[in-house]
């Protein structure tokens, strides 16, 4: 599309899709999309609680975002996968521990919507944890 390529093409635009940390965002994004609609399908429809919902989910979109943080976020293919792979387990671990624990707290102590308590706790985390433990351990 040549309207798309236009848009890309704009010096201001093209910068920010070189920078890592918007490249980042952009995984991130389709990540915790992966990640909600799996979690809201097991919650809304399997009617497994919340924790678990959230657990299997972040695990969900713990895939896709290794995949792209790997060859495009950060381009990092230098060095063997099984190397980021089982960095990128620690940091999923932690990632998830968080997650699930957060939503845990939130549901326990703010008696807020589950899908709030998911877009709360996933924001914090990815913004004060994830991004930095990829860019720094796993993907540097």
């Amino acid at each position: 599309m040549k309207i798309v390529e236009d848009i890309l093409a704009l010096p201001y635009v093209d910068k920010l899709r070189k920078h890592t940390f918007i490249r980042s965002f952009i995984v991130s994004v389709l990540a915790t999309i992966t990640d909600y609609i799996i979690s809201l399908f097991l919650f809304h429809l399997g009617h497994i609680n919340e924790v678990y919902s959230t657990a299997i989910g972040s695990f969900c979109g713990a895939f896709v975002s290794f995949y792209l943080g790997r060859t495009w976020a950060f381009q990092s293919r230098d060095g063997k996968i099984s190397h980021h792979a089982v960095k990128y387990l620690i940091a999923l671990g932690i990632s998830i521990f968080l997650n699930s624990y957060g939503v845990f707290l939130l549901v326990k102590f703010a008696s807020l919507p589950f899908i709030l308590d998911r877009m709360i706790v996933t924001i914090v985390v990815g913004l004060v944890v994830n991004y930095q433990l990829f860019k720094r351990f796993v993907f540097k």
